[in-house]
C-alpha cells in the first residue's frame, strides 16, 4: 500500500507542488507522516473542501478519550465574517502587550493570528474535568497528523486560547454553540499551505530508556 505525499519546490517567486508516491510500506507511510509534519504559518486562499473536513473531523473524534467521555466540542470555523471578528477580538486582545511567538508581530498591518488559513478549528473543553486536556491533545493529534497526511498545513493556535476564554467574548462561544460549562482547549489553523519549513531542533536527550 502507498501513500501520497507532497512536496513543495520552490521557482523564483511562488512555490509549486509536485505530488510524488510515498513508495515504502504502510507501516512506513504513518511513520513518516509523523516525522514529515510542520506547523504551518503561511497557507494560500483555496478553501479545504468538505470532503477533506469529514475525514479529518473522523480521525478527530476516533482520538482516544479517557473512559471514552470525549469530553471536547468541537467546531470548524470556515465563516469570513466569523474569523475576521474572531481576529478582531485577538487583536483587541493583544494591544500593548508584549507577545510571544507569532502572536508578537500583531502590530503589524494585516496581522491575522491564524496565519489567514481559511479555515479554524476551535476545541472546547468541560470546565473542571482531570481529563480535558488531555483528551484535547490526542484529538488535537489526530487533527494534525490526518490532515497532513491529506497535504494540507495546519498549526495550533494555542495564544487564542485565554482570548476567546474571557468573559466578553462569551457571545463568540454562543455564536459557536459551545456548550455551557465548557472552554476552549486549543484552535487549529487549517488549509493549503504556502511554504515548507525545515523542522525545528529536537531535543533527543529528553528521552532515557531504562532498562
Amino acid at each position: 500500500m502507498s501513500a501520497i505525499a507532497a512536496v513543495l519546490l520552490y521557482g523564483c517567486s511562488e512555490p509549486k507542488i509536485e505530488r510524488i508516491v510515498f513508495q515504502g510500506s504502510s507501516r512506513e507511510a504513518i511513520v513518516s507522516n509523523i516525522l514529515k509534519r510542520r506547523s504551518i504559518r503561511k497557507y494560500t486562499t483555496q478553501q479545504v473542501t468538505q470532503q477533506q473536513l469529514d475525514t479529518i473531523m473522523k480521525c478527530a473524534i476516533y482520538a482516544p478519550s479517557a473512559l471514552n467521555k470525549q469530553t471536547w466540542e468541537i467546531r470548524v470555523v470556515q465563516n469570513q465574517k466569523i474569523l475576521e471578528e474572531i481576529n478582531k477580538r485577538f487583536l483587541a486582545f493583544a494591544q500593548g502587550k508584549e507577545l510571544q511567538g507569532s502572536a508578537s508581530r500583531y502590530r503589524e498591518e494585516g496581522f491575522s493570528i491564524f496565519h489567514h488559513a481559511p479555515t479554524l478549528i476551535v476545541m472546547a473543553g468541560e470546565k473542571g474535568s482531570n481529563y480535558t486536556k488531555l483528551d484535547a491533545g490526542l484529538a488535537l493529534q489526530n487533527i494534525l497528523l490526518s490532515a497532513n497526511a491529506l497535504d494540507l498545513g495546519t498549526c495550533p493556535i494555542g495564544s487564542l486560547v485565554p482570548v476567546l476564554n474571557l468573559p466578553e467574548n462569551e457571545d463568540i462561544l454562543k455564536l459557536l454553540n459551545i456548550p455551557e460549562g465548557y472552554e476552549v482547549t486549543i484552535n487549529v489553523a487549517l488549509g493549503h499551505p504556502d511554504e515548507n519549513p525545515e523542522a525545528p531542533i529536537r531535543y533527543s536527550e529528553k528521552v532515557k530508556i531504562i532498562k
